[in-house]
C-alpha cells in the first residue's frame, strides 16, 4: 500500500495559498516552505509538477503548473500514486547551459592591441558589440584571454592619465609667482609707453 503523502491534508490550504498568491514562478525555497518539506523532497515533488526551467541555475515551476498539480492530486483516488507516475513520465529537470568558448588556439596569446573594433576599451568604460548572446560571451571570453595576457596595456587603457606633477619644491612657486609679476609689470610698461 502506498504511503500518504506528508502534505495531503494540508492540499486544499496549499493550493488556496498558491492561487492567491501573487508570485508567479515558484522556487525550490518557496515549494519547501509551502509544503513544509525538506530539500530532496522539494527537488523530487517540483520534477513532478513539472515544466521545471532553469533560470540561471535556479530551478523554478511556474504557478499554472503547481495550480495543475494540485488539482490532479486532489481528484486522484491515491494521491501518493498519481504523484509517483507523474514522477515517473516527467521530464528530465534542465541543465544550465555553459558557454562553451569557441577561442581558435592562434587567439590564445591575443594581446590588447588585437582585439577587434567590436571590443572598445577606453578610460573608465568598456563596451562589447554582437549580433546576438553568443557572440557577445565569446568575445568577452575574447577580451579576457587578452588581458591576461596584456595586463598592463589594459590597466593603462582603463585608468585615467596621470595628473601632471604639482610643484613641490617652495623655491620654484616662488620663482614662477615672481615670473608672473614680472610678466605682469613688464605688460603694464608696455601699455603705458604706447599711450
Amino acid at each position: 500500500m502506498a504511503r500518504t503523502l506528508k502534505w495531503r491534508d494540508r492540499i486544499h490550504e496549499i493550493r488556496d495559498r498558491v492561487k492567491n498568491s501573487v508570485v508567479e514562478t515558484w522556487s525550490r525555497r518557496d515549494i519547501e516552505n509551502i509544503f513544509d518539506l525538506k530539500r530532496a523532497a522539494a527537488q523530487q515533488l517540483m520534477k513532478a509538477i513539472g515544466e521545471v526551467q532553469n533560470i540561471g541555475g535556479v530551478h523554478l515551476v511556474d504557478r499554472n503548473s503547481l495550480l495543475s498539480f494540485l488539482d490532479q492530486i486532489l481528484e486522484a483516488e491515491n494521491p501518493e500514486l498519481a504523484r509517483r507516475e507523474k514522477l515517473l513520465l516527467a521530464e528530465p529537470v534542465p541543465r544550465p547551459r555553459y558557454l562553451k568558448s569557441t577561442l581558435p588556439d592562434g587567439l590564445r596569446s591575443i594581446m590588447v592591441r588585437d582585439l577587434p573594433p567590436e571590443i572598445l576599451l577606453e578610460h573608465g568604460r568598456l563596451e562589447i558589440t554582437g549580433k546576438n548572446a553568443e557572440e557577445i560571451f565569446n568575445r568577452l571570453v575574447l577580451l579576457a584571454e587578452a588581458i591576461q595576457n596584456d595586463m598592463h596595456t589594459a590597466a593603462q587603457m582603463f585608468d585615467p592619465p596621470p595628473a601632471p606633477p604639482g610643484i613641490q619644491d617652495d623655491d620654484l612657486k616662488e620663482l614662477f609667482a615672481d615670473l608672473r609679476r614680472r610678466e605682469q609689470e613688464f605688460e603694464q610698461r608696455r601699455q603705458s609707453t604706447t599711450l
